[in-house]
């Protein structure tokens, strides 16, 4: 279970760091990203929103079950004035970030998620 929070940890440092390579590397090959502007897949998709998103990421809370982590997050964009609070769900397997979703609501992260306040850590 630690080793999928460090894969999450990791994974939103190298954004914050906009380190292209390292977001690769610890995600996989066919990743699925979701936000408010649909669903994409694949490194190509995932390199382009790293090096053009410019956000910055602060971790408040962290949930997990299983391979599923959501990650109640203050972000940030550069050229931006102010701050959101979001929800990041990751799923982690065999090491690698396979899905990551931004919502807007913690119940929508739930929702979306199967997980529920009792999976606080």
């Amino acid at each position: 279970m630690n080793a999928v929070i460090e894969i999450a940890d990791q994974w939103t440092d190298r954004v914050n760091a906009k380190d292209i390579e390292g977001v690769l590397k610890l995600s996989a090959t066919n990743v699925e990203i979701s936000g408010p502007r649909g669903t994409a897949a694949g490194h190509d998709m995932l390199a382009q929103w790293v090096e053009n998103s410019g956000i910055q990421l602060q971790t408040l809370s962290r949930y997990i079950r299983d391979e599923k982590v959501i990650y109640e997050q203050k972000a940030s964009w550069e050229n931006e004035n102010g701050e959101v609070i979001l929800y990041s769900f990751f799923l982690v397997k065999e090491g690698k970030v396979t899905q990551i979703a931004r919502f807007d609501l913690l119940d929508d992260a739930f929702g979306a998620s199967g997980m529920s306040e009792e999976d606080l850590v």
